[in-house]
């Protein structure tokens, strides 16, 4: 009794698509890295987190549910405000206005020498 090819490929495609489907995805080498390091991070911050809300506790007597979860800085977070370094804005632009001035200068004279030199040829 032989099954017929196109039942037994059927079976086969059939068969491998629900295992594929069904298969537990792992993740990579550094998935599990950044979900160690994720971990431990959250785990120091609740370790933290506790050990400020013993000292609050006997203080005050009431306790938080769940600790908060680490979470990382903001991308590019800076200081924000007025005072950048004690210099102002309008300080900051003349200079940059002059350092390209000076700049193009500079690249001119470099680039055509014989126009500016009055004792030459």
């Amino acid at each position: 009794m032989a099954i017929p090819d196109e039942v037994w490929e059927r079976f086969e495609k059939d068969s491998e698509r629900d295992i594929r489907s069904t298969a537990p995805k792992e993740p990579s080498a550094r998935a599990r890295m950044v979900a160690e390091r994720l971990r431990r991070l959250d785990e120091e911050a609740a370790r933290q987190q506790a050990e400020r809300a013993g000292r609050l506790r006997r203080r005050r007597g009431k306790r938080k549910a769940d600790p908060e979860p680490w979470r990382p800085d903001g991308w590019r977070a800076a200081p924000t405000g007025p005072s950048r370094g004690g210099r102002s804005e309008r300080s900051r632009r003349v200079w940059s206005v002059v350092i390209v001035i000076g700049g193009m200068a500079l690249a001119i004279a470099l680039l055509s020498p014989f126009r500016f030199w009055i004792w030459g040829w």
